[in-house]
């Protein structure tokens, strides 16, 4: 090891420590062989530290650099995008530890975790990642503290407070940027294409397991607002997906082409109509839910003669669109082709199924109601049983179900009723979304979670159109009116929030809700629109880029002379005279002991008369009076008497 590098390396601990703590909320997200890099590469800088090895030469070092290189190659194929972009900024941090030459090289490196930690919000912009980036941060910058300090006068918890009070000071002038800034309706870069890659919810098929995998998920899905009364829990059935193609073993999309048009009716009961915000959270898929049936909407979307509606781009961020739905209108449209499309089967699977519904059909006098009457019957009085384990099926699934395991979740019980209804003859097809909701206790919305997942079925009825039906509702009634936490599932299998009967912890969840509701809405929600409310409620109406640009400058220039003339207030006469501060500290340690320093008297004097009193601190009196005279008057810079006076300071005790 180079020796005049020794000290610096000694301190690095610190910044090691820093460095995982900004990865932390990474790990989960890294591939093994990452994970195993970075172990490696801990251990080594470790080993410099200690001085038990040397820092690595250039060869080396670009020996480190290609291996690097390559084990992101191996992991993602690439090192462009989020994933492999954050752990490249990773582990190059850890590769800088292993070239110290001075505290710019530091200094680099916390520069560089800093903008790692600030890559987290490409994961999730939620309150509790903004309070974790905001003690990372601070806990960063306390490690420039640490190095700017030459002489180490500072403490870990001087260094976290000096630290926390200097971003503190930052906060006005954030929140004026923040607040003002002119907001654009679209992002000034492309967000990575594996941005929320990880993101749970809803996919755009379905097979056995796909939906019950989400009932043990708390997460929110969305939240909804309504103006006014909001619809009873059997009604609340939120549209995402309709799946047409059904292979034997998945249902899959398989829409009409954009230009078609679906052909509503609306009812005449304004009873049946309910206008409503939602706010989503990030799922990185296209599609949004809607109340059925969705009659009106707000903003750029699109709508598909299925019914669903999409954006142009992925949710990577909580959105929220304004709808009205109405309950009782109706969807009369369908093609030839639709209905080719939603009477088709795989060939040679179930043919007892098959069978069993041609009889059936036939046993209802070749009635559709009677039939789909007679079918759920079917379910809810044969011995189904709804569940979250139910068995693995197999080719023949759909015989299977119907009449050997008879155990199933929402898709089980959605899939074969579709099956059932193409095999009679009648146009049917599978929807997925949510079902159900839990208005907040303390607050006016609702809270729709990945537990209420739900897939149900629409079929074809001449007179009618399309229209829902639940067969699940017909082997668990208590599911669709009540929710799914009293459904008689098995409990150890739902989420804690639902089943939870601590009703502190509870109130404290609902809370926390409200909290992250609100962080969703005025700070990861704050667009153009919110802009403009909040400027509305200080009198600034319509105002354009330019009055928004003026604000800023003005507001920015009036904040930042305030700070800085708190700062140079509080810090003036501390800084221009840190030596005295310290004799003055050491002054108030006797004045509690009862030898109080008097104004007229020098500091050998004052030693003098302290001595008298406490005998055997002559030494240490001494010492310190002897440095402060000689660092304060006598006019010579020696960093090593400073560091040792303000210890002797510090260390100073002396008991009444």
């Amino acid at each position: 090891m180079v020796t005049n590098n020794h000290s610096l390396t000694t301190k690095l601990t610190p910044v090691l420590l820093g460095i995982h703590v900004v990865a932390i909320p990474l790990y989960p997200h890294l591939p093994l062989q990452v994970l195993l890099v970075t172990a490696v590469l801990t251990l080594w800088t470790l080993l410099i530290i200690s001085g038990r090895v040397s820092q690595p030469g250039r060869l080396v070092m670009l020996l480190l650099t290609m291996m690097v290189v390559a084990v992101l190659m191996l992991s993602y194929g690439t090192i462009l995008g989020q994933q492999p972009g954050s752990a490249m900024l990773l582990l190059l941090s850890f590769l800088k530890l292993f070239e110290m030459k001075s505290a710019r090289d530091i200094a680099i490196v916390i520069f560089m975790g800093l903008f790692l930690i600030a890559s987290k919000f490409f994961y999730s912009q939620s309150l509790l990642i903004a309070i974790y980036v905001f003690v990372v941060v601070v806990y960063l910058t306390s490690l420039l503290i640490v190095f700017s300090d030459r002489l180490g006068t500072t403490r870990f918890k001087a260094r976290m407070y000096k630290s926390l009070r200097m971003i503190i000071q930052a906060v006005p002038l954030m929140l004026i940027l923040f607040v003002l800034f002119p907001r654009i309706p679209s992002p000034l870069w492309g967000v990575p294409k594996d941005a929320q890659a990880a993101t749970t919810g809803i996919s755009d098929e379905m097979s056995p397991g796909s939906i019950n995998r989400l009932i043990g998920s708390g997460e929110v899905a969305f939240r909804v607002k309504f103006n006014g009364d909001a619809p009873s829990h059997s009604d609340l059935y939120w549209r995402g997906l309709v799946l047409s193609n059904y292979d034997g073993r998945t249902w899959r999309l398989e829409n009409a082409p954009a230009e078609a048009e679906p052909l509503l009716v609306p009812s005449a009961d304004e009873k049946s109509r309910y206008r409503y915000m939602v706010m989503l959270e990030p799922h990185n898929q296209r599609w949004l839910y809607a109340l059925e049936t969705m009659v009106e909407y707000e903003g750029q979307l699109a709508v598909t003669r299925e019914m669903q509606v999409l954006t142009r781009n992925n949710v990577i961020d909580v959105v929220s669109y304004n709808m009205r739905s109405d309950i009782e209108a109706e969807n009369r449209g369908l093609f030839e082709l639709e209905r080719r499309k939603n009477l088709a089967l795989p060939d040679g699977l179930n043919g007892e199924s098959v069978e069993f519904a041609r009889g059936l059909f036939k046993d209802s006098n070749r009635d559709d109601r009677r039939y789909i009457g007679n079918v759920l019957k079917h379910f809810g009085e044969t011995g189904f049983n709804y569940t979250l384990s139910p068995p693995l099926l197999g080719e023949n699934a759909m015989d299977q179900f119907l009449f050997s395991t008879r155990r199933g979740f929402c898709e089980h019980f959605a899939s074969a009723f579709v099956y059932l209804m193409r095999a009679a003859g009648i146009p049917s097809r599978v929807v997925i979304g949510y079902q159900g909701g839990t208005m907040h206790p303390f607050d006016d919305y609702m809270i729709v979670r990945q537990s209420d997942a739900h897939a149900w079925a629409e079929v074809w009825l001449d007179d009618e159109g399309w229209v829902r039906v639940d067969p699940t509702a017909a082997v668990s009634p208590t599911r669709i009116e009540e929710g799914i936490e009293h459904a008689g599932l098995e409990r150890g299998l739902l989420p804690s929030i639902l089943i939870s009967d601590n009703a502190i912890m509870q109130r404290a969840r609902f809370m926390w809700d409200s909290f992250h509701n609100s962080w969703n809405q005025w700070v990861v929600g704050y667009n153009r629109k919110r802009q403009q409310e909040l400027l509305e409620m200080f009198g600034i109406n319509n105002a354009t880029s330019s009055d928004l640009a003026m604000w800023l400058v003005v507001s920015m220039t009036l904040a930042g002379s305030l700070v800085a003339w708190w700062v140079i207030r509080r810090e003036s006469v501390k800084q221009t005279d840190m030596i005295r501060s310290y004799y003055d500290r050491f002054c108030r340690k006797l004045e509690r002991a009862g030898v109080p320093h008097r104004s007229n008297e020098g500091a050998t004097e004052f030693m003098a008369r302290v001595v008298k009193v406490f005998p055997a601190k002559e030494q240490e009196l001494a010492m310190i009076t002897g440095d402060y005279e000689h660092l304060r008057y006598g006019g010579v810079e020696d960093e090593a008497r400073v560091r040792r006076y303000i210890r002797a300071v510090r260390r100073f005790k002396v008991k009444s």
